[in-house]
């Protein structure tokens, strides 16, 4: 990074390259061959190679070599300092100075003079702000959407969900002025709240149910997670305490087993992410673990890239080496991993704790038996041989097997004064207790859970990333440029609980950033777009936020409300800017064509998982009730391997938050509808519109399939109604709108047409039954595709 020496040797400037290093003269003008730096990135020597993780392509190095002929001119003015924070951009004392970690302080709210849309008679203090900036630009607000498109729009936001006919029209038939309110408490209370934003969080926690890389090793308890996730979204569980929870639950204490249990379940955040097992317990998966740990943590919570600071101080942010090793001494004094019996060896994978109160002791008969497998397997086999041997009054055989496995043996095989008959029977009842013995135990309670290591110890910095050259041994700790430093880290302990209490104390620590990121995420689920649009980066490489002092405030809001989310959602949902249409403005698109000061509603594409339920909700086969493990009949490889192939099931009719989330192999609505990927935090989902979505949306036999129940459903439920009539139905129940005279004319000119060509020319002939079914399939088919269903608006 500019203004740190490594080797006493500075690049980005020429008197830095000119002074030179340690090791001389880096750059010696006109000189190819007496310039170090050219020695280093050719790759000749084996000791000496810059870039360490690979060499430069040949045209770089030809183009440094053609450089320092020229004798290395420097084409900037010459005497012109750099501006003042990039001098040092990882300094962390001039970093605090950036926006995002600057202290929080709750913004006055802005007094504007406009009709008030409430019983108090003023603005929501969001839509002030909103408001405010507004008219900086000299734009208004849409008119507020019909009820039919908010009460859409507010299902899908809070729940994932579309509203069934009955909910529907309970709203739409209220009268109560609060009704709207009322609708969005009940939502908020509901379980399907936690679905909906508990997936919010999966994302960011890179959730998945199988390891991938390498060997792609299920993660068979992963769904314990899932589910508390969920639960805990639906308690509303304060997020500084959920946080806590996730990254220190095993540390904490509790008043009941149930409690344990819940917090080192929550723990298992550490333990999803992806892992090259190969690699064993070689130093390189150690640091690569912590690595993984280490950026998922500062992107999901504090908006940080803060792996970039693994191979040398951050290029942008304010984040040295030392700082990041400060965090990897915390990971590396965490285990993740143990060593378990698997496909008949040793492997290194997830760490398994047993749950309840004989938990560990079930899990340890668990790991034994799989540790004695093939001695188990092997018994049960002797013991058939030598009861084989005994029959055919094979003796030699029988030696054979008591000298090479006499545990297979019962006592009465040696004993030759018994009759054979005698002896048959013991052996054969031997071997029905080795049978017994060698059915597998029954998998127990358990869950992926972290713990400290016995000797927690601090790292040394590794010079470029590189795990086997050594650097300063720094302690561990935090970021120095956010907190005040005086939260320290025992010496017996990893630092786990230490660093959850500084990511969320406001005053000494990371809370005001953590607070600031997550208030932009709930901003982001409910409005479609975050006020700071990179909502994983607040570095200084990420977008400023539209509306900095609205920020504040809902980060201010966020903490008083006790870290409460669904408080802040409700806030949000129930503020005019959530509530205007998304109607175009020719006007304002001109001032505004990104819509970054909210003019108007976000329109935005159900995602996948929310269409998925759409679709099964429509044809009447979507079981809402919770899914524990759907993953329980795979075997110990996700993907399996050659013919013994075994694939995830595709034949779920429960949410889609419940399915399979196998690494290398999304279901494929997942994948086609840019679901997140699962190894890497992931806050903003691309957006993509390309063709094999509509392809998928037209050939898939899923969709097919909801298509016809849909249209089974329609005929059945309203059998003497006219096509005109059903029409309207399936409208209202899939838009809450009716179609237009357009859409109308042509569905039924098509049901029409589609109709008669199945209709005998011959008086003789008979109409096939499923003439009127068919032709409806394909309207459903149609409105499922249409742009209409897919777009919240």
């Amino acid at each position: 990074a500019s203004g740190v020496k490594e080797g006493n040797l500075l690049l980005d400037s020429k008197a830095g390259w000119q002074a030179g290093g340690d090791r001389g003269d880096a750059i010696v003008p006109g000189d190819v061959e007496g310039s170090l730096v050219v020695k280093a990135i050719r790759y000749h020597d084996e000791d000496f190679q810059m870039p360490p993780v690979k060499p430069l392509d040949p045209d770089v190095v030809a183009r440094f070599e053609e450089w320092i002929k020229m004798g290395a001119p420097d084409p900037r003015v010459s005497g012109t300092p750099l501006a003042k924070e990039f001098i040092n951009p990882s300094d962390p004392v001039a970093g605090r100075e950036h926006w995002a970690f600057l202290p929080l302080t709750k913004p006055n709210i802005p007094q504007l003079n406009v009709p008030h849309l409430d019983k108090h008679g003023t603005l929501h203090p969001t839509d002030q702000f909103v408001r405010a900036a507004l008219d900086n630009v000299g734009l208004k607000p849409a008119p507020v959407a019909d009820k039919q498109t908010l009460l859409r729009r507010l299902y899908f936001v809070l729940t994932g969900l579309p509203p069934t006919p009955e909910q529907a029209q309970a709203f739409l038939n209220d009268p109560h002025p609060q009704a709207y309110e009322h609708l969005v408490d009940d939502l908020l209370a509901s379980r399907h709240f936690g679905e909906r934003w508990g997936r919010h969080w999966l994302d960011l926690a890179r959730y998945s149910d199988s390891n991938g890389m390498s060997e792609n090793f299920l993660f068979r308890e992963a769904w314990r997670y899932r589910n508390w996730v969920i639960d805990a979204v639906n308690k509303d569980l304060p997020f500084n305490r959920f946080l806590t929870e996730q990254i220190a639950g095993d540390l904490l204490p509790y008043d009941s087993i149930e409690q344990r249990d819940q917090q080192r379940i929550a723990a298992g955040f550490l333990s999803l992410g992806p892992k090259n097992l190969l690699n064993g317990t070689s130093p390189q998966q150690v640091f690569d673990v912590a690595d993984e740990q280490i950026d998922t943590i500062g992107k999901a919570i504090l908006g940080q890239t803060l792996g970039c600071a693994r191979c040398h101080d951050h290029k942008f942010d304010p984040i040295p080496t030392a700082d990041y090793y400060a965090l990897v001494g915390i990971m590396t004094s965490t285990r993740v991993l143990q060593d378990r019996f698997m496909l008949n060896t040793q492997r290194h994978m997830e760490t398994l704790e047993g749950l309840g109160y004989c938990g560990e002791m079930q899990n340890e008969i668990y790991e034994q038996y799989w540790k004695d497998f093939k001695k188990i397997r092997d018994d049960v086999k002797d013991g058939k041989d030598v009861l084989t041997f005994l029959e055919d009054n094979d003796d030699e055989g029988v030696d054979d097997v008591i000298r090479k496995n006499a545990f297979a043996v019962c006592d009465e095989i040696g004993d030759l004064t018994l009759p054979l008959s005698e002896r048959i029977a013991a052996q054969k009842a031997r071997n029905r207790w080795l049978e017994k013995r060698a059915k597998p135990v029954p998998i127990p309670p358990r869950a992926m859970i972290p713990n400290d290591d016995p000797q927690p110890a601090n790292v040394a910095i590794r010079l470029a990333g590189q795990v086997d050259v050594e650097g300063e041994i720094v302690p561990r700790g935090f970021l120095s440029v956010l907190g005040d430093g005086s939260i320290q880290i025992p010496e017996k302990t990893s630092g786990r609980l230490e660093l959850a209490q500084w990511l969320t104390d406001p005053d000494r620590g990371a809370g005001h950033l953590a607070a600031r990121v997550y208030a932009n995420r709930i901003w982001q689920y409910t409005m479609g777009r975050g006020i700071v649009r990179t909502v994983d980066n607040f570095g200084r490489t990420g977008e400023a936020p539209s509306h900095p002092e609205l920020l504040d405030f809902l980060a201010c809001e966020l903490i008083e409300s006790g870290w409460s989310t669904k408080s802040l959602v409700r806030q949000i949902v129930l503020s005019q800017a959530f509530a205007i249409s998304s109607d175009l403005d020719e006007e304002a698109l001109v001032v505004d064509p990104d819509n970054r000061w909210l003019w108007r509603a976000h329109r935005r594409r159900l995602d996948p998982e929310s269409l998925r339920d759409a679709m099964l909700a429509a044809a009447g086969t979507l079981d809402l009730q919770p899914v524990d493990s759907t993953v329980d009949y795979l075997g110990d490889q996700a993907t399996g391997v050659g013919a013994n192939k075994n694939r995830r099931r595709e034949d779920f009719v429960c949410r889609s938050l419940y399915l399979p989330v196998i690494r290398n192999d999304l279901p494929e609505i997942l994948n086609v509808f840019d679901f997140a990927d699962p190894s890497v935090t992931t806050g903003l989902r691309a957006n993509t519109m390309v063709p094999m979505q509509g392809l998928f949306l037209l050939n898939d036999q899923s969709v097919m399939d909801a298509a016809g129940l849909t249209a089974s459903r329609l005929l059945s439920e309203f059998k003497s109604s006219s096509d005109d009539e059903l029409l309207t139905v399936i409208y209202d129940q899939l838009f809450l709108t009716a179609p237009t005279p357009e859409e109308r004319s042509a569905i039924l000119s098509y049901l029409n047409a589609r109709q008669l060509e199945n209709t005998p020319r011959d008086k003789d002939e008979q109409t096939p039954p499923d003439t009127r079914y068919d032709a409806w399939k394909m309207v459903c088919h149609a409105l499922f595709a249409s742009s209409r269903f897919q777009i919240l608006n």
